[in-house]
Formats: C-alpha cells, structure tokens, sequence
C-alpha cells in the first residue's frame, strides 16, 4: 500500500508519509515559505511589542511530484530540527545577512513560530526578515524568501489628524414605521506632492465605514472598514501602503462615509424596539466621523504629513442617495460626482471624477471638527431596561490597529436570466 501526503498537509504538519520503500537518494530537506508576522503577510500596522513570527514548511520544488503536482514524497519523518531567523532594518542589510535588529543564531527546535526579541520595536518601525531551517539529517535549507512588517501608530500623540464630521442640524429619528436611510457623506482634501516619494502609509479610521480614494484610485481592496467595535473604548485603524498613487503636484485625498455599525441599523433591534427611542439604530452616536493621516516620506529624507481637518471639504451629493448596513443602497447614477471634462480644460474624454485633482469642489461644505456638533441626549432601551445617553461625538478611548485581514470579494457572480 502506498500513501501519498498532498503538499497543502506538510505544511501543517512537519512529520510527512512517504511512500513504501522510498529511495534513500530522493530525501531531501524541508524549507520554510509563507512568512508571516502577528499571522498576517505583509503587515502594516502592527501593535504588538513582541510580534509572532511565523512560517511553514514545505518540499522543496526539485523533488518528484506526486498526485499531479499536488504533493511531494517525503522520507518517513522528515521535519524540522532547528532555525535561524534574521531581522533587518533595510532589505540591502537583509541581503547581505547584516541582522542589525536581531540574529536568532540557530535554534535548535521544531517550533515554526517564535516571538522577536530583538531591538526594541518603535511607531513606523520597518522589519525586513527572512528564516532557515534544518531538517533530520542537519542539513539547512535555502533562506526563505524575505518578508516584512511594519509597526504600526503605538502612541497617541504619533496622531496629529483631528475627528472630522459634517455640520449636522438634521432632528433625531424617532419613526419605529418609517426607515431613515440617509445618504453617505463625501470628504476631500488636496495636497502638494513633491519628486521622488519613496514611501507613502495612509492611516484611516471612522465612526461608520468608509472607502478612501486617492487621484482617482480607489485605496486598499477591503470593504466595511475600519470594522465593527464598542466606538467609545477603541475604534480600529488601516493603514494603506500608497506609494505608487502620491505624484509631484497637486494631489487630491478623500473617502466616502456611510453610517455602517455606528449609527445605522444594527442587528434585530429595530424589530424588538432596542437603541435610542426604540428605532434601532444610533447604537453609539448619531453623526459618523473621519479620521485619516497621510505620512509621505521622501528621498531626500524630508516628510509630510496630510491628516484631516477643518480645511477638508464635504458634501452629501453623488450617486448613493441611502446607504445602510442591513437596509441596502440606493444608487442613482445621474448623480455621479463628475465634473464635464470641457469645464477643467478637456481632462480626459469624461471629466474628472471627486478624487481627482481636478476636481472642483469649492461649492461643497467646510467639514466641521466631530464635536462641533455638540452634545446630544436621547432615552435608550434594551434588555437592561431604559436609561438616558449621550449620542453627540466621543473620541474612542483608544485607536487600535486592526488584526485581521479585511473583508475581501472573493467571488463574482454574473446574471444569466
């Protein structure tokens, strides 16, 4: 009898099945791949003081396939028996094995995730690392691919941006037979841009959930972010790798902001009758909020910093005209936030969208500082019975990098009928 371990297997588990008899010449090491930090590829904003850092093994790609190339023969028992892992504070250090923030040396173990204790880790600080590995027979792999981690914001006073909202006179919703489905709001910043960026993080967080775009670009590819949270003791943050969308010249930042978990319709509670005067919604506040840093840095070692503020412009126009978390969306697409391309001197053949510079938005609102919409109290009901609270804004006691990855589309489904 044969058994055959698919490749998917070995990497979860280090102790793999060969087949019967396998010959001695075809053994070979197992090699480590899939580095992550925190349990994430790549990440940006990591909080952590001691990050995880992990990886998993795998056949290298010169030995036989088996079941169509999905998986490997391995002699019985192969595994890990030590590691050594280096961390540097550039890729060209990596490269040259100068492991200025930390050199494991080897490790004699079969653990596949260990905690860094190397330098002590600072806001914005950039990881590049790379690992190898020692099978039974002592023999090392190849390095692994490099990879990297960024820290994230760890203090509050690495923000300098301010909560910002739209001057709201609206009266509260108390209808439990009439939806309140109300348009999201569109915020826009421009900025001038210098040569030669050679790194660009945005950090974005909301009282709602938002959708940024830069020059025209949508940022990131996740959708409700920044996540849902108990608002007033921490609201999450992203931060986005834009590099390649900062150019020389005016630039234009802006988002999209829609109530989400924050003031919208939440859960059941609008059928039971829970929230602020039993309508189900307004759970944490009434007004969503914006906050976003852009942090530019250049090649000639000068930074910039765009975080939003009074100086941001917003409007309630454009094609979403009800936006709602359970309620769905209303789009209407006359309403599109286009400028003809005749009016900004033949940009483009359709004009240029809101988040491009040439945008002109001087006929739309100042954004307001969150709080300038002052206090405002309403009776609230749930399980725990009726008590007074307070919608107005509050700055969440805490901004907290968000540890997952994000909501993606993973699949698309096209109409036949």
């Amino acid at each position: 009898m044969r058994h055959l371990v698919p490749l998917a297997l070995l990497a979860l588990c280090p102790l793999a099945v060969h087949a019967a008899g396998q010959d001695p010449a075809r053994r070979t090491t197992v090699e480590p791949h899939s580095l992550r930090c925190e349990y994430l590829p790549e990440p940006l904003a990591v909080e952590a003081l001691a990050p995880r850092l992990s990886w998993e093994l795998r056949v290298p790609d010169q030995n036989p396939p088996v079941l169509g190339g999905r998986g490997a023969a391995v002699p019985r028992g192969e595994r890990q028996t030590a590691y050594r892992l280096l961390v540097a504070s550039s890729p060209e250090k990596l490269a040259a094995d100068e492991a200025d923030l930390w050199d494991t040396r080897k490790v004699a173990s079969d653990a596949t995730q260990v905690e860094y204790r190397g330098v002590p880790v600072t806001s914005r600080m950039r990881c590049h690392w790379k690992v190898m590995t020692w099978n039974r027979d002592g023999r090392p792999s190849a390095w692994s691919a490099p990879a990297t981690w960024s820290m994230g914001l760890l203090n509050k006073s690495d923000w300098s941006a301010a909560w910002i909202s739209h001057r709201d006179t609206t009266p509260l919703h108390t209808s439990r037979t009439e939806l309140h489905l109300p348009a999201p709001r569109t915020f826009r910043t421009e900025f001038r841009g210098k040569r030669d960026v050679m790194r660009a993080t945005l950090y974005a967080s909301a009282l709602g959930i938002y959708e940024f775009e830069l020059n025209g670009k949508r940022v990131g590819d996740g959708w409700f972010a920044p996540g849902w949270s108990d608002y007033r003791r921490r609201a999450y943050y992203q931060a986005y790798d834009v590099s390649g969308l900062v150019k020389s010249g005016t630039n234009a930042l802006g988002a999209m902001l829609a109530e989400g978990w924050y003031s919208g319709y939440l859960g059941y509670g609008l059928l039971v009758g829970y929230g602020p005067n039993k309508v189900g919604r307004y759970f944490y506040g009434k007004t969503p909020a914006l906050l976003a840093q852009l942090e530019i840095e250049y090649s000639d070692g000068t930074r910039q910093v765009v975080g939003t503020g009074p100086e941001w412009k917003v409007t309630d126009r454009g094609p979403i005209r009800e936006a709602d978390f359970l309620m769905g969306e209303t789009h209407d697409a006359r309403m599109e936030l286009r400028q003809p391309a005749a009016s900004i001197g033949g940009q483009g053949g359709q004009g240029a969208l809101w988040s491009h510079p040439a945008y002109d938005a001087s006929s739309w609102e100042n954004a307001v500082p969150a709080s300038a919409n002052g206090s405002l109290k309403a009776p609230y009901s749930d399980a725990a019975g009726a008590r007074e609270v307070e919608l107005g804004f509050e700055e969440p006691a805490r901004l907290q990098a968000y540890s997952g990855p994000p909501i993606r589309a993973t699949q698309e489904l096209k109409p036949v009928g």
